[in-house]
């Protein structure tokens, strides 16, 4: 593949259209519990493919008006406006029938041109996005209008390497997908099982039977308002988790460092970290649990569990982390677990202070919060089961960071020509 075979051409000239949605209220619509899938530019994140958890729906007769922005399978919808700008996914066959609204563009291909996978990862060179961010309106919210996108110039082979390149590409995104998925499937298997055993008190007798629906001998318990097994005991939480545990670190000392924006919305590990000189923080070790403090990142679900140290290491990350880590060293994972549960993330929230807009959770608002505590086995065997699938989280997830590299260090190589694959067989 000669490098003398690639032109650069407008994406404008490579669609058959380049259009956006709009907001269902102006045209006399709303929004529905169910119907035609809807996506906002939340949905539009460092991913190739749309996150339906942010999902909005319309009726059949909303989508009949929008007709203009219905998409089609292999459109790719590129972010115009705000935190989301530039962000762009492909629209595969399980996301449609769809429709989007004003903030998204939808770009479909003449796809006798160009392949849409191939302009999907071309947009998402870092080139482009500075592009994308410089000639963005400066105003309160940075957009890009559509004839701003049509003019975006693409550097393209012939139809044939332009499919090669994005054939290599998307297999390593493929692969990234899978891992994310399979730990998402990991964690809510976790997440049910905490519930099993420590909400509903289904956990396994000496028979291995599930021992509520087993006959297992209940008790009342008053400050709780319920049945608890016998055995169990009514307690604080701070009986059984450490708040805000004592780490050492010296000042000037360079640590890895976490930003809030690096902790997910309801996923158990970090997506990025850097180091950093310490200054002042929060400080934790690996098996400790993070929880944002401030709102919105609380009820927006910002907690995970820490696994990126080395062992003995201290890391260091904003002063908004409330840091929990469980007393028993076997079940380290029971803190994330319960900080995931409605009603621990509903007392912290219910105990905010602060004025409106900056509130925060008071670390001494744990010191009223009253559970059921189980006997130490119990914790120790509920440990020996997540655990498995925590660590099985973290070598997917650090998979997916060495693959997310190699994707992102080749994409700029392969988009320029600079490295040729057209000997090698896919």
């Amino acid at each position: 593949m000669s490098f003398d075979d690639w032109k650069p051409v407008k994406l404008g000239d490579l669609s058959l259209k380049i259009t956006k949605g709009t907001t269902p209220s102006t045209i006399g619509s709303g929004f529905t519990n169910e119907g035609v899938k809807f996506f906002r530019a939340e949905s539009l994140t460092d991913s190739k493919y749309l996150d339906k958890s942010k999902l909005k729906f319309i009726n059949d007769s909303t989508q009949e008006k929008m007709r203009r922005s219905q998409l089609n399978e292999y459109d790719i919808l590129f972010s115009m406006a705000g935190m989301f700008l530039g962000k762009t996914a492909v629209v595969t066959k399980s996301d449609i029938p769809s429709n989007i609204n004003q903030a998204v563009a939808l770009i479909r291909l003449d796809q006798k041109l160009a392949d849409h996978n191939y302009i999907y990862y071309y947009l998402n060179q870092k080139s482009v996005i500075e592009y994308v961010n410089s000639s963005s309106a400066q105003s309160a919210q940075p957009n890009i209008n559509l004839k701003q996108i049509g003019e975006i110039e693409i550097t393209i082979p012939k139809l044939p390497s332009q499919k090669k390149i994005a054939s290599f590409l998307s297999a390593l995104d493929e692969k990234i997908e899978l891992n994310n998925r399979l730990n998402k499937v990991l964690e809510q298997m976790a997440q049910a099982i905490f519930k099993q055993w420590f909400v509903d008190f289904e956990f396994p007798n000496e028979d291995g039977e599930p021992y509520k629906s087993s006959g297992g001998e209940m008790e009342w318990c008053e400050e709780l308002g319920k049945e608890i097994p016998k055995g169990w005991r009514v307690g604080k939480v701070t009986d059984v988790l450490h708040i805000n545990p004592k780490r050492s670190l010296k000042k000037g000392t360079n640590a890895v460092y976490l930003e809030m924006k690096n902790l997910p919305s309801f996923s158990a590990r970090a997506t990025d970290w850097i180091e950093r000189e310490f200054t002042s923080g929060s400080k934790f070790i690996n098996g400790d649990v993070l929880l944002a403090r401030i709102t919105p990142c609380l009820e927006n679900g910002k907690t995970i569990i820490v696994d990126f140290l080395d062992a003995d290491e201290v890391g260091w990350g904003s002063t908004e982390f409330i840091v929990l880590r469980s007393k028993n060293e076997h079940a380290l994972g029971f803190a994330y677990f319960l900080a995931r549960t409605e009603d621990f993330r509903n007392h912290a929230i219910r105990n905010m202070s602060g004025s409106s807009g900056r509130q925060r959770v008071p670390e001494s608002c744990f010191e009223f919060y009253l559970m059921a505590l189980p006997p130490s086995y119990i914790l120790e065997q509920f440990g020996l089961i997540t655990d498995s699938f925590l660590q099985r989280m973290k070598r997917n997830g650090d998979e997916v960071k060495v693959l997310s590299y190699l994707r992102d260090a080749l994409l700029p190589k392969l988009m320029s020509g600079e490295i040729d694959i057209s000997e090698i067989e896919l």
